[in-house]
């Protein structure tokens, strides 16, 4: 299976593979979900709503993994999500295409060492630039720029007819423009635009990078004698439940696996047959795994046979 160290090398010169990188960038979207879940379900008491942050930058990373989706069957692939094999296996050293992580990325409360994992993930495209060195890895943002490029030059048909889960302020992917307006999108939520790693623009959407920093400072980033800096108002770092891996338990357990096997089960009938997007279920996946939180278990975002 092609890495994206392979993919930002070698650049995408068929359908084909550009087909088998965008399956790969609903993996990586899908692998720092699980994460960002566990550490919101985390927070017991939140003076300065640290909460409606993690809850911004998830929702944004759903509906990453939904443009890449819907670009996906645009071009006539079909995403596949409802398989043990889809769901990574945590503590991660490296995110799905091989991405190195000097900090494992696991399923934790929410910390100030969890915000540095978190941080790592999101890190700007720029700097580190965006090429491929002996001494450098390719960058997520990397790897969306070597799929823009190859819609830009593929400029592969579009099927109209292509089912697509419906996002906020996208529309269906019908032009080769469409598909670079979504990542660009994708890659401006999470790293910013090309300023500098203390830089973000625009002012008024920061990108994950920053929000997270943002805690892990304890300041708001703001504008002060034209520079970003972080001497905002004070942000304090959220009291949070307790939780780990457990071996008891079992039915608990069972049954958010159950929940969350089925949703992707759902979520991959919407693609392959244009089913309405079942918002209860995930809602049911945030209950079932906040309740497991609360009582010090780990959630598991493992795959389960169900009916």
């Amino acid at each position: 299976m092609n890495t994206i160290a392979d993919f930002v090398s070698s650049g995408i010169h068929t359908l084909s593979e550009l087909k088998r990188a965008l399956q790969l960038a609903m993996q990586l979207e899908f692998s720092t979900i699980p994460p960002y879940l566990c550490a919101q379900w985390s927070i017991r008491e939140d003076p300065d709503r640290v909460e409606g942050i993690l809850h911004k930058v998830v929702s944004q990373e759903m509906i990453h993994f939904a443009l890449v989706g819907n670009l996906l069957t645009a071009v006539g692939g079909m995403p596949k999500i409802a398989n043990k094999n889809f769901l990574p296996k945590y503590p991660l050293k490296r995110l799905p295409g091989d991405v190195p992580q000097a900090l494992p990325v696991g399923l934790r409360p929410l910390t100030k060492s969890q915000l540095a994992v978190f941080m790592q993930i999101e890190y700007p495209e720029f700097p580190p630039v965006a090429v491929l060195t002996r001494n450098r890895p390719a960058t997520i943002g990397a790897f969306y720029t070597t799929i823009e490029e190859a819609f830009q030059r593929l400029n592969p048909p579009l099927d109209p007819a292509a089912s697509w889960v419906p996002v906020p302020f996208a529309k269906q992917i019908l032009t080769a423009t469409d598909a670079v307006a979504s990542i660009d999108r994708i890659k401006s939520e999470g790293e910013g635009l090309e300023d500098s790693p203390e830089e973000p623009s625009p002012a008024h959407n920061l990108a994950h990078y920053y929000l997270f920093k943002e805690v892990h400072v304890g300041r708001r980033l703001i504008r002060a004698d034209g520079n970003w800096k972080f001497e905002g108002a004070p942000i304090s770092m959220p009291e949070v439940f307790s939780f780990r891996r457990c071996i008891g338990h079992r039915k608990d357990r069972a049954h958010f696996r159950i929940v969350l096997s089925r949703l992707l089960t759902h979520l991959e009938h919407c693609w392959s047959s244009g089913r309405t997007v079942d918002v209860p279920a995930m809602f049911e996946l945030k209950l079932a795994g906040r309740a497991l939180v609360e009582r010090g278990i780990r959630p598991e975002f493992e795959w389960m046979d169900h009916s």
